[in-house]
């Protein structure tokens, strides 16, 4: 989609984003790139869990709870970006673990049987974190793989919406937290 187009619909119609951020592989990826940080119009580097989600508009704090809830029954879990992989026009880094991506994937998808991953446009999905888009490289990817692996922690979900100017973190909500322990933390 142009980026006008993509930034009439975000005007239009903005739809709204559910990642698991991976803000421990930034430093090694901005150097990959010669960057000193990296995003993609606003989203940092992650996994995406549900995209696209609801729409940004028809968010509420029942939408919100019912996110909360889903979070704090999510232990966090640990994993590693352990290989570089491509899609068409997508440069990545695979997790390994993959399951405990693929299962939170699973359970919005059945608390919200209308969101499917990527519109349905894929029969499988495969939790990857996108380091660059297009279809050459924009840096050595060897030299990317040299840096590898990449411990993490998966501990938090976040949920951002799209704007006229990029995307924006609405909310954050860790995992393995009661939305009762949520709102305790957050009146402290």
């Amino acid at each position: 989609m142009s980026g006008l187009r993509a930034r009439a619909t975000a005007w239009f119609r903005p739809a709204s984003l559910l990642i698991v951020p991976v803000l421990e592989a930034e430093p090694e990826v901005a150097a990959w790139l010669g960057q000193d940080r990296v995003d993609f119009d606003g989203v940092p580097l992650h996994v995406t869990v549900m995209y696209p989600f609801l729409p940004a508009r028809s968010i509420d704090a029942a939408a919100e709870a019912a996110v909360a809830e889903l979070a704090g029954d999510v232990s966090p879990f640990a994993f590693a970006l352990t290989r570089v992989g491509r899609f068409p026009g997508v440069h990545y880094l695979a997790p390994d673990p993959a399951g405990q991506f693929a299962a939170l994937t699973g359970l919005v998808q059945h608390l919200w049987p209308a969101c499917q991953p990527y519109g349905g446009v894929y029969d499988t999905v495969i939790p990857h974190v996108t380091v660059a888009l297009g279809d050459s490289p924009p840096a050595d990817l060897a030299a990317l793989e040299r840096r590898l692996p990449i411990g993490a922690t998966a501990d938090e979900l976040w949920l951002l919406d799209q704007t006229s100017r990029g995307w924006v973190t609405r909310r954050r909500f860790p995992l393995g937290e009661s939305a009762a322990e949520v709102q305790v933390a957050g009146q402290g």
